[in-house]
């Protein structure tokens, strides 16, 4: 069974749980598939099965994982990636908490007659792997500081970075792409000991400054950080998405005049300063 359901910018979204596809039809007419990864997939689609109602943690580890072994913080990071696949990383009013309960879908953004929506195409599909439980591959980049493990950027194919689904969530907060039209998304990543940056742009080089940069101050400043970061400049802020090492999350936006990533950075993957 497909569900169909609009998001807050008036795109319409058909969901084929049986294939993970989302197929995302903007204002304009524009159509984006995409495949989300299988927690998220099993996520959603149990919370369409019956809109409105809520679904407790346990319930959905149990629907979601078959009952296999994960952390803690995995239906958080699955929540956050769906979250951020939707443009609902904000206010969460599609996919809605409730307190000491669990998560429901909002019933008022579903729609009655997926048969309106357009099929699915495979062949227009972009395939997304949201895992995070282990890192892209490395590879030999431009201008690597001492320790680091470059990782050569790469366009959004079958075998993009692994982070793709956090890189969207950072394009959704910053209205990188508000409305799923933009045609390309450059990624830059690198390794730093135990924390790895991943720099969002629109071409490669902007993609690496910005990677440079950020490395840089970190090497400086905060050489002793861990977890995953996820850049992007944005007019004139910066922003950041990060997963810490205990798998919680967290958004944060910095003015681009102050250039302070290294301190930015610490923010957002430590619980206090």
């Amino acid at each position: 069974m497909r569900y169909a359901f609009k998001l807050k910018n008036d795109s319409m979204v058909l969901f084929d749980p049986d294939t993970a596809l989302l197929s995302i039809t903007t204002p304009h007419g524009d159509v984006q598939n995409s495949t989300i990864g299988r927690a998220e997939s099993r996520l959603l689609g149990l919370l369409l099965m019956e809109p409105g109602q809520t679904k407790s943690r346990e319930e959905i580890i149990d629907y979601a994982w078959n009952d296999r072994v994960v952390a803690s913080g995995s239906l958080n990071q699955a929540v956050f990636s769906l979250r951020n696949i939707l443009n609902d990383s904000r206010d969460h009013e599609i996919l809605m908490t409730v307190p000491r309960r669990g998560y429901c879908f909002n019933r008022h953004y579903v729609v009655d007659a997926p048969t309106d929506l357009p099929t699915p195409s495979n062949e227009a599909a972009q395939p997304a792997v949201p895992v995070i439980e282990q890192l892209p591959p490395s590879a030999k980049d431009h201008l690597p500081l001492p320790s680091e493990k470059p990782i050569k950027p790469t366009r959004i194919t079958k075998a993009q970075l692994i982070g793709y689904l956090l890189t969207l969530g950072v394009c959704a907060f910053t209205g990188f792409h508000t409305t799923f039209d933009t045609p390309k998304i450059e990624v830059s990543s690198i390794k730093q000991n135990e924390l790895v940056i991943h720099a969002v742009a629109n071409s490669v080089a902007e993609a690496q400054s910005l990677r440079d940069l950020s490395a840089q101050q970190v090497q400086q400043f905060s050489p002793n950080l861990k977890g995953q970061v996820w850049l992007n400049l944005a007019k004139s802020n910066y922003s950041v998405s990060c997963v810490r090492p205990d798998l919680s999350t967290a958004n944060l936006q910095l003015n681009s005049e102050q250039k302070d990533l290294a301190l930015m950075i610490r923010q957002c993957l430590e619980a206090t300063l």
